[in-house]
């Protein structure tokens, strides 16, 4: 009994534990079971769009379809910036034996001239993809055309191809080998020039290989908008070449010019040395890529005697003949001499700027006072950026008047102690050349979709005036005389009046201003009076002759004279074809006449020699002391002076015409032209003339054709009234320039 007892009990507790057991693998399932649910839910459901990515890339790809890029032309419509197509190398090292390797890496090495260890580093990798060579040259993609391995990867990429070389290089910018802009246009107008990207989906077989299908979505790439500048290739060609021939020939270190349209603000040039060729970045010095017309600040000098001037007559402080005592060259002031490079006494306002007479412009600036001073430099548009659309600009450097030593405004009134870039100064001047209206620079003409739709529109804006149109006709003949008498005279061009400034400065080296080093810089505009052109030249360190007027008046006269010779070209092909508008000075659009000045000179024609020995008296009347007295002494005649030295000729004795011995006297009566009440007859004189007297005379004046002057209004003998513009008719060469440079 017993013994059942214990076997039942026995039992009982097998079949608990049986049961127990059961129970725990139900549970055990059952959580198991719930987890494989979980799982499968987060699958399908939470993650279910991801896995369904994973699967799709095993058997489809997704291929970038690039944008090209937007071109870029110049203001005549010539293509300066477009694309060609390229090759670069990668590999898939997970996909190559070592065999395969090293056999990529020496057909590599004898393509690149690199070791093949080069090459070998570069697949020993745990990477999917690896460059190889990028942006290869159209002889090495031949090389490697036939040569295949798998898990070579051959990419076809956009390049850009500039076809004029390095000319505007700095402007135009580069792309970096992601075919993003790096420097210049390309840099900021990246986001419109690159377009937008498109892509298509292909399928890819067991093997890995690509093919498309059109049961697969394709997006097309947007092409990039086209951007056309202001710039014009022709003049940009040859301000590079000058100014490289210029450097060279003064053993300098590097240089910067502007040329821009002084009643529009466009820029027609911006060249700098060294130059950039785009083309070649990677093997250039990256330096060399800054554009230093506007990322270069520096010291100007006399160039900057532009605002003294400026605010002298503005503030009726100074009058051209005033006299100012020039201390003979050297002028002490709290301490510190302050010297001329061409000593003088007592000199006239309009000397001083000729010669460039430091110590006449320190005690100038003195008179105006800091306050008027610094208000009027500001509103030349120094101490801000022009507000060029190009990247790197800086705003240069002026000081607040609270800010300034002692010393610094008799320092500022002849360019130092103020930061300026070229296109500032460049900008400075063509407010001059445009009335006294200060206009605002610009690069962009056009923005266009690749449909040619106008996404935008420049247009020439105004900023502010800087003097009024009495103050800037006797600014333009005192740099007239700059040119004509004074420091610019190697800027002078054969028919054309230039007017214009010199600037020498001294470079600060080690906290010392150095005796070796300067600035040289020269500023001027043509053809006077109807400038169409301003160009400001900045060569750094020369050391073949230091001087503005020595080292850029130079550069600057033989790119004048090559542009006025296009202007040339141009108007007889134009008026060939009949074409004639009448130019009003002060307009808003480029001026549509030329001033084709036939200088007197030692060898005119009217200038007679008969068998006799007798010379015949050439008309010298109206011309300023200077140029008559060298008219008379280059056909054998000496002279005897009376009046101001700055006075204009109102008559000569004998008269224009006489027959007289060589040798022989010819007495000057000189007289200020204001003076003249009635208006002087030039019927049959050329332009030269007619200019001198007006600009003398504070009188406006426009110019149609060139040659010699055929009609005036107002006409001889008429009572002068200084509120109205004179207009002078040449000869038959009336014809229409207004596109010149389109």
């Amino acid at each position: 009994m017993q013994e059942t007892a214990r076997n039942n009990s026995k039992d009982a507790r097998r079949r608990v534990s049986y049961q127990s057991r059961v129970n725990f693998l139900r549970v055990v399932f059952s959580l198991l079971f719930i987890a494989i649910v979980v799982k499968l839910a987060i699958v399908q459901g939470v993650r279910g769009a991801y896995y369904h990515r994973v699967a799709q890339e095993q058997y489809e790809s997704r291929v970038t379809l690039r944008a090209d890029r937007g071109l870029i032309y110049d203001r005549n419509g010539n293509l300066i910036v477009s694309n060609t197509y390229g090759y670069s190398y990668a590999a898939d090292p997970e996909l190559l034996h070592s065999q395969e390797k090293a056999r990529i890496a020496k057909k590599f090495s004898s393509v690149f001239g690199l070791p093949v260890s080069f090459f070998m580093d570069k697949l020993k990798t745990d990477s999917k993809f690896v460059w190889l060579a990028r942006d290869i040259s159209q002889d090495q993609a031949s090389a490697l055309q036939d040569f295949n391995v798998y898990g070579l990867i051959r990419l076809k990429d956009q390049q850009r191809l500039y076809p004029y070389g390095s000319a505007a290089g700095q402007v135009l910018g580069f792309i970096n080998v992601d075919g993003k802009g790096a420097s210049g246009v390309e840099l900021e107008f990246d986001s419109l020039l690159a377009g937008k990207n498109g892509y298509e989906i292909m399928q890819v077989d067991g093997i890995g290989r690509k093919t498309p299908s059109i049961d697969y979505p394709k997006v097309n790439p947007t092409p990039g908008s086209n951007i056309q500048l202001t710039i014009d290739m022709n003049i940009q060609q040859i301000v590079e070449q000058e100014l490289a021939a210029g450097v060279e020939k003064a053993k300098a270190e590097s240089a910067s010019a502007v040329f821009m349209n002084p009643y529009t603000g466009e820029i027609l040039a911006m060249a700098n040395y060294p130059s950039f060729d785009p083309s070649n970045y990677d093997k250039l010095p990256y330096n060399d890529s800054r554009d230093r017309a506007i990322t270069d600040v520096y010291e100007p000098g006399s160039t900057f005697k532009v605002v003294t001037a400026s605010a002298a007559l503005e503030e009726g402080i100074e009058s051209p003949n005033d006299m100012i005592f020039a201390d003979n060259g050297g002028y002490s002031y709290y301490g510190t001499v302050i010297r001329d490079f061409e000593p003088a006494g007592w000199i006239t306002f309009r000397r001083a700027l000729e010669l460039s007479s430091n110590v006449a412009f320190s005690k100038i600036g003195r008179k105006i006072g800091a306050d008027k001073f610094y208000r009027y430099a500001r509103d030349f548009g120094f101490g801000a950026p022009t507000g060029i659309t190009l990247p790197g600009e800086v705003p240069g450097e002026l000081q607040k008047p609270y800010e300034w030593s002692k010393v610094a405004l008799p320092f500022m009134s002849f360019g130092y102690g103020v930061m300026v870039t070229t296109l500032q100064m460049a900008q400075a001047y063509a407010a001059i050349a445009n009335g006294g209206v200060l206009m605002r620079p610009y690069i962009v003409e056009k923005i266009t979709d690749a449909n040619g739709k106008v996404l935008f529109q420049n247009s020439p804006m105004e900023i502010r005036r800087v003097v009024t149109p009495g103050v800037d006709q006797t600014l333009n003949g005192m740099f007239v005389d700059v040119v004509e008498h004074g420091t610019g005279r190697e800027a002078q061009m054969k028919d054309v009046l230039v007017a214009g400034k010199t600037g020498t400065a001294q470079l600060l080296v080690d906290g010392k201003y150095s005796k070796k080093y300067y600035h040289a810089s020269f500023v001027g505009y043509f053809p006077v009076p109807n400038p169409m052109i301003v160009g400001y030249i900045m060569v750094d360190s020369p050391l073949n002759g230091y001087t503005g007027g020595i080292v850029s008046a130079p550069i600057f006269k033989r790119i004048a004279t090559r542009i006025y010779g296009i202007m040339q070209r141009k108007a007889v092909n134009m008026s060939n074809a009949g074409e004639r508008l009448v130019y009003e000075s002060r307009g808003g659009s480029l001026p549509s006449s030329t001033v084709g000045q036939e200088a007197e000179s030692e060898n005119q024609a009217n200038t007679v020699v008969d068998p006799s020995g007798l010379i015949r008296v050439p008309d010298v009347t109206y011309l300023d002391r200077r140029s008559a007295i060298a008219i008379l002494r280059g056909v054998g005649l000496t002279t005897s002076v009376s009046g101001g030295d700055h006075y204009i000729v109102q008559a000569e004795k004998p008269s224009a015409g006489a027959m007289v011995q060589k040798g022989s006297t010819v007495h000057l009566a000189l007289t200020d032209a204001r003076r003249i009440d009635r208006m002087p007859n030039f019927l049959g004189a050329n332009v030269r003339k007619a200019a001198t007297f007006f600009l003398s005379a504070g009188i406006s004046f426009h110019v149609i054709g060139s040659g010699k002057i055929v009609r005036q209004v107002p006409g001889p003998g008429t009572p002068i009234d200084r509120k109205i513009t004179v207009t002078i008719n040449c000869e038959d060469k009336e014809f229409d320039i207004s596109g010149l440079f389109r």
